[in-house]
């Protein structure tokens, strides 16, 4: 089975982006896929035309978008090496005061049943 080529936007759907699409994504769905795209432009990505378009026609949607900005973002997201976090979860004290007394509830049930 052959592998399917890379791709910044779903073909078929491109000339729906195109044709009205956009527009009628709300401010937030249109910069998620903007960044999503940004992202992978920035990762070396090289986009057909139409994509190109559909990335030009975001951009000019985006409200308040500082393309720059994002592209710093973006750039950084996809530079910085990843830091391995190895703290886990911290619970709030009076989580961590209930989870012991459940805890304690089931052992002692345990305890009785034998």
């Amino acid at each position: 089975m052959a592998k399917n080529p890379e791709r910044l936007f779903e073909p078929s759907k491109i000339d729906w982006l195109l044709a009205g699409g956009l527009e009628g994504m709300d401010a937030g769905e249109r910069q998620m896929l903007l960044v999503m795209a940004e992202t992978k432009l920035q990762d070396g990505y090289k986009p057909n035309a139409k994509e190109k378009q559909v990335v030009a026609k975001l951009r000019e949607l985006a409200d308040e978008y500082d393309a720059q900005d994002i592209q710093r973002k973006v750039e950084a997201m996809v530079t910085t090496p990843k830091k391995a976090d190895h703290s886990g979860i911290i619970l709030p004290a009076t989580l961590n005061k209930l989870l012991e007394r459940v805890r304690r509830r089931k052992a002692g049930s345990s305890d009785d049943a034998g």
